[in-house]
């Protein structure tokens, strides 16, 4: 065990750590958002305010996290159909840490390959050994990333260096349910270069525009809630197909998505907790399906810490998959399994407000941790059922199974609250946006 974990795993020295390191990172953090505002506003004067009146708007998705590219797929759509854009999908390996890819040696691509299957005209970012292409090559106005974390993406494609040449915009690949989550995801190593911000939701465009409030003093940082495509996606997918519930055939069918680590600071997995129990209620019932669909960290960061072994984790797995009315989801896409499903059973995760959006019951596992919940969420959980512990949640899936669920009604009145504005126009509000080319 390295230094850092032992640090991370004594809560008095992660404490002493934290109160030492946290005014040196403050410093340096204000210093570096002081050179990006510096960098941005020197951008600004060295390309032009918009694309001449007759140029097309160039704009570069870069494709590299799959499962958030259904927050930005109809923004390139409908883009790619539109007269006004030259649109580009650069594909970046998702194996990468800290800047390095995790086998320089390897030089596949799977994100490309991903997309290339499905008919998509993309270019491979990875053209040689450790070698990226050049993306100054397509002349870009607008970049869109697929989640705003520069030590992810090698040194080429950070924030920094692409808000050189081009405007940075930014959709975010979840929803934060909590106020501690949107500083985590708004972070200023990436957002410090970041042209123009289209919330997610009211509340985090307030906390961005507080958190970066010299940028739009100075009118080189912008930011709109237009609606969130992410959520419009979710509503247009309802009819799609979905192959993770081909296993069993029974109508009613739970969803369980428990979250990746045990670790309070992040989030408190109940995975310990209802493992096993899971199992022998699904023994017990036989005519309900069970799709368990962990955070793809989870199993790796179990054994990483040494709550399970790795024998443990293969012989978990291998009995969910023999079981008739068990299965594990693998599956990289899983908005039609949300259609699909009868109710979701979840930890805190970004998954919530996007299964909301089905109008489906949902029970939320409460951890030990108490959350600085956000208003949005606070108003979404009173339409969810919250549980405490296993009698509790199978309490509620055995009356959700007999056909009692006495929030529906409510869960339709806080959905026309929260969305019922935007919902099915974020798409066209994002790009009529862009398309003015003026005025941000």
């Amino acid at each position: 065990m390295g230094i850092i974990e032992k640090i991370r795993n004594n809560p008095k020295l992660y404490k002493a750590a934290v109160t030492v390191a946290t005014p040196v990172l403050n410093i340096k953090s204000k210093i570096e958002d002081a050179k990006a505002l510096k960098q941005l506003e020197q951008a600004n004067e060295g390309y032009s305010k918009a694309p001449a009146e007759n140029d097309p708007i160039r704009v570069v998705f870069i494709a590299q996290y799959i499962p958030a590219w259904n927050k930005m797929e109809s923004v390139y759509k409908a883009m790619v159909d539109d007269e006004r854009f030259n649109v580009y999908l650069l594909c970046v390996p998702d194996r990468i840490k800290f800047g390095e890819l995790d086998d320089i040696e390897n030089n596949k691509n799977e994100v490309y390959e991903y997309y290339v299957d499905r008919g998509y005209d993309a270019i491979n970012a990875l053209v040689g050994k450790n070698k990226w292409f050049d993306l100054k090559r397509l002349k870009p106005d607008f970049v869109f990333q697929s989640r705003p974390y520069n030590h992810y993406m090698p040194a080429a494609y950070t924030s920094g260096e692409i808000s050189k040449y081009a405007r940075i915009c930014s959709l975010m690949y979840a929803t934060s349910l909590t106020r501690t989550g949107m500083k985590i995801t708004l972070n200023h190593d990436y957002y410090r270069n970041v042209f123009c911000y289209f919330a997610e939701t009211k509340e985090t465009l307030l906390f961005y525009k507080k958190e970066f409030e010299k940028g739009h003093i100075k009118g080189v940082q912008h930011s709109y809630y237009l609606g969130y495509p992410g959520y419009e996606s979710i509503v247009k997918q309802k009819d799609a197909k979905n192959k993770a519930w081909d296993f069993c055939d029974k109508d009613f069918r739970v969803m369980w998505t428990p979250r990746w680590s045990t670790d309070k600071k992040e989030g408190g997995s109940n995975f310990f907790v209802y493992k096993d129990a899971f199992l022998e209620y699904a023994k017990e019932h036989e005519n309900i399906a069970f799709l368990f669909r962990p955070h793809p960290l989870m199993f790796d960061n179990f054994i990483k810490t040494g709550e399970m072994l790795e024998d443990e984790v293969n012989d978990y797995k291998d009995t969910v998959s023999k079981m008739p009315n068990t299965s594990l989801d693998s599956e990289k896409e899983y908005v039609p399994t949300f259609w699909n499903s009868s109710v979701l059973v979840s930890d805190i995760s970004g998954i919530v407000p996007e299964y909301f959006i089905t109008g489906k019951p949902l029970i939320f596992c409460k951890s030990s941790k108490e959350w600085d919940y956000s208003n949005e969420t606070l108003k979404m959980l009173e339409g969810c059922y919250v549980v405490e512990n296993k009698e509790q949640l199978f309490e509620r899936l055995d009356k959700l199974a007999s056909g009692e669920d006495e929030l529906e009604e409510k869960r339709k009145e806080i959905l026309n609250e929260l969305y019922e504005e935007t919902l099915e126009t974020a798409t066209k509000n994002i790009v009529e946006r862009l398309a003015q080319r003026t005025g941000f």
